[in-house]
């Protein structure tokens, strides 16, 4: 066992252009090829970045949770020295550790000159995640600082969505990422845990019992509605979250916006909304929000036509 080599995983490249559903399928492919190889008593699987030029947010973040998953077992090779600089930038190999008492500070508020934040990991489960939002919204007003009433409403937002995707999980591992594309004048964010998928959540609940079908697409699309699974009242009404998220960042700032939880795939862009159950055995542990949100504000946009 000592003289075993290890396989080869190739990662794929993906272009700029690349759409999420393609992005994910190429993440989908690494992780089975990745789970061939039984990864106990220290096997290792060699991943190969030979053939990446460029490393798209969303493709970059989820391959930075999955190495996360498989601990020290993924050793990566062939990667060209520009894309080296890049992954030690943003901290691909070992996420930066949100503190609970956020004592930090100093450290935070070097990437709030940025046009980035790197991959952190933060505990759903404690103040840690108080202390993400803050992050994940710094990062947002520095891109966002020429309009501050758009800025204001998505820290709101953005906040929602952490508490939204965490609320309902186990994990001890949530992860934040956000990056600027200046070129193309679009902020990337990814905010994702590794506990129980939203499907969990709406099938235990019994409020739901005559809604939620095997599909676990049926739960995201409660979830999609504004439908809890709180037990506090008002937060069936309160405004914002998933629902009033998508609205105001694909509608009115034509974003896109995209969800995968479990076996269970939404995505929502100017073209349209799609829903949809994944193939077998394709399936994400957990639960990933995925936004596009770009930094020129059209201009017709209003909006309080997205916060009533």
């Amino acid at each position: 066992m000592l003289n075993e080599i290890p396989p080869i995983v190739r990662i794929p490249a993906v272009s700029r252009e690349a759409q999420i559903g393609n992005v994910f399928n190429h993440v989908f492919s690494v992780m089975f090829q990745t789970e061939q190889t039984d990864l106990s008593h220290g096997r290792k699987v060699l991943w190969d970045f030979s053939d990446c030029n460029f490393l798209h947010p969303f493709y970059l973040a989820a391959l930075s949770v999955l190495k996360t998953r498989y601990n020290d077992s993924i050793i990566c090779i062939g990667i060209r020295p520009i894309i080296q600089s890049y992954l030690d930038v943003v901290h691909f190999a070992t996420p930066l550790e949100v503190s609970e008492n956020g004592e930090d500070k100093s450290l935070w508020h070097y990437y709030s000159k940025k046009t980035y934040l790197p991959i952190c990991v933060f505990n759903p489960q404690n103040r840690s995640s108080v202390v993400a939002q803050e992050l994940v919204q710094t990062t947002v007003r520095a891109q966002l600082s020429g309009n501050q009433a758009v800025f204001s409403i998505l820290s709101l937002l953005l906040g929602e969505l952490i508490d939204n995707i965490t609320d309902h999980s186990s994990s001890k591992n949530g992860f934040l990422f956000c990056q600027l594309l200046p070129r193309e004048g679009n902020l990337y964010v990814y905010i994702g845990d590794t506990g129980h998928s939203i499907y969990s959540s709406y099938a235990t609940d019994e409020r739901y019992e005559n809604l939620v079908t095997s599909a676990e697409s049926s739960a995201l699309a409660l979830a999609l509605k504004g439908k809890s699974t709180k037990n506090r009242p008002e937060n069936e009404n309160r405004g914002y979250g998933i629902s009033k998220s998508r609205s105001l960042i694909v509608n009115g700032l034509k974003g896109e916006f995209f969800i995968i939880s479990g076996s269970a795939f939404f995505r929502h862009d100017p073209a349209g909304e799609l829903l949809v159950d994944l193939p077998e055995p394709l399936r994400w542990d957990g639960t990933v929000v995925l936004l596009k949100i770009p930094t020129v504000i059209p201009p017709n946009f209003n909006l309080y036509d997205y916060i009533r």
